[in-house]
């Protein structure tokens, strides 16, 4: 099965993906000039305590203040017998460092933790707890003893989780990835004295490198990087990583669009979508509320072979196959309740729950998964740090009023610059682009193509038409060889 890393950007915002035999696995975007703020370090100040919700605010410099709960601001959270503080042991006017666990959503802000961690390719260092935890997907009880091992003689202060890739790791690689994060903290804690309140102390790569850092294994065949200024930062990251991660990493310069050449642009689209088709014929319906997230499980035209009993049990397999892979490709958190069509053999039942428990485990966020009752209903939880990708790429639709929603103008510019990408690698030299009015002002107004009309498109001419009555998702690129185009008095040359 190939396995790879692919990495791009457009109008300043960078796609990260892992897609395995041209089916995404994870698909994530940093949008441009925006702050990294999970695994970020602040010196922030207390504004308000209150006791009652066992929890703080905590200004960090961002627009709403950081929510800081009891329960993270234990001294040793590996005792289980130790109660959650019914009260902070803070003040309004105190300046604490924290660190961001988890992104702003809706009303809340950024959550907080009292805790340090520092993520390494091997290892998270947590510089205030002293312990030494594993990963359970490491089963081989010999490795578990030696990596532990090793890390116990180098008598660092703090404790370290061991990550899944620790597993095939070097002696050395271990040793000398566990100095650098300890070096990280001692960098963060010489910072916080001078530092203003509301000051960032640490911040996490970009999400190119994070990509490399949290997804890389040695099943990783390649890891394609589109644009130039991010390819160096991958390979100046694979460097630390090992001869043979940095000769994985290759520039793509095939022309066209990368996701396109490879074959994954309709997975991208297949994302904003509720509906998900399964090879069987089969569908699933997920839908996503304020409380909960509800997938429904449908035969569509699948009919099976046999009998009804064993159509709806293959179904469901599938369908919890798929719903693992969904959940982690849409980056959903909290809780999912499944839907999945009514079985009548109780041992049936199990094995679909265990099928989607299963599948699970691929995944890098915690996932638990409770069990099926007797509608037929599955509710499992998974653990989020991160926006869902879907939120990032479209917005709230101006047709119905946001009941819905379309793509968003960064999207809307995505899919025109690959379009263009295909005319010009027909051989075109001209290109004209008929669209909606506010995508054309929003392309004109952001300079959102000028890169690649400066630099990839220098020897191109692309002529942009504004259309009042198109759909802001509508629009048309065709390529033009003729030496005098004839286009109305609207239209624009970009440059």
């Amino acid at each position: 099965m190939s396995k790879n890393i692919y990495v791009d950007s457009y109008c300043g915002n960078i796609i990260a993906a892992l897609a395995q035999d041209k089916k995404l696995l994870e698909y994530h975007i940093e949008k441009k000039n925006s702050k990294v703020v999970v695994g970020s370090i602040y010196k922030g100040r207390v504004e308000n305590v209150i006791d009652g919700m066992q929890a703080a605010f905590v200004d960090i410099g961002l627009e709403k203040n950081g929510y800081l709960y009891a329960g993270d601001m234990l001294a040793d959270k590996n005792d289980l017998q130790v109660d959650i503080p019914s009260i902070l042991n803070i003040k309004p006017g105190d300046e604490i460092m924290v660190q961001a666990i988890k992104d702003p959503f809706g009303s809340k802000g950024v959550r907080l933790s009292s805790h340090l961690s520092f993520a390494g390719r091997y290892l998270v260092y947590m510089p205030t707890f002293d312990m030494i935890g594993i990963s359970r997907k490491i089963t081989d009880e010999k490795c578990r003893i030696k990596i532990t091992k090793i890390l116990e003689g180098l008598k660092i202060k703090g404790g370290f989780i061991i990550r899944t890739a620790a597993e095939f790791a070097q002696k050395s690689d271990l040793v000398n990835e566990a100095k650098y994060l300890q070096g990280l903290y001692n960098e963060v804690i010489a910072a916080y004295d001078s530092a203003r309140a509301g000051e960032i102390l640490y911040s996490e790569g970009n999400l190119a490198v994070r990509m490399l850092r949290d997804v890389y294994t040695s099943e990783i065949e390649n890891v394609y990087v589109a644009d130039q200024k991010l390819f160096d930062d991958v390979v100046a990251d694979a460097e630390k990583r090992g001869k043979e991660v940095k000769k994985k990493v290759k520039l793509y310069n095939e022309g066209i669009d990368m996701f396109t050449y490879f074959g994954l642009d309709g997975e991208v689209d297949n994302l904003l979508r509720n509906r998900v088709n399964l090879e069987s014929g089969a569908y699933l319906v997920i839908d996503k509320t304020e409380a909960l997230t509800a997938i429904d499980v449908n035969t569509g035209s699948y009919t099976g072979t046999l009998n009804l009993e064993t159509t709806v049990y293959e179904t469901n397999l599938l369908a919890a196959r798929e719903i693992a892979r969904q959940v982690r490709l849409r980056n959903i958190g909290g809780i999912v309740i499944v839907d999945f069509i009514n079985m009548d053999s109780e041992q049936h039942r199990q094995n679909v729950v265990n099928e989607l428990i299963e599948a699970l485990k691929t995944d890098r966020a915690k996932c638990n998964v409770m069990g099926m009752n007797a509608l037929g209903l599955v509710e499992f939880t998974r653990k989020k740090k991160r926006k869902e990708s879907i939120s990032l790429l479209v917005k709230n639709c101006p047709y119905c009023k946001g009941d819905g929603t379309i793509f968003s103008n960064d999207y809307i510019v995505l899919k025109i610059r690959t379009a263009l990408l295909d005319v010009f690698a027909e051989g075109y030299s001209s290109a004209i682009v008929d669209l909606n009015v506010e995508i054309m002002s929003y392309i004109l107004q952001r300079g959102a193509l000028s890169k690649d009309v400066q630099k990839i498109w220098k020897n191109k001419r692309i002529y942009i038409v504004p259309h009042k009555t198109y759909h802001q998702e509508y629009f048309s690129v065709r390529g033009d060889n003729s030496s005098v185009l004839e286009l109305p008095d609207k239209a624009k040359i970009l440059y």
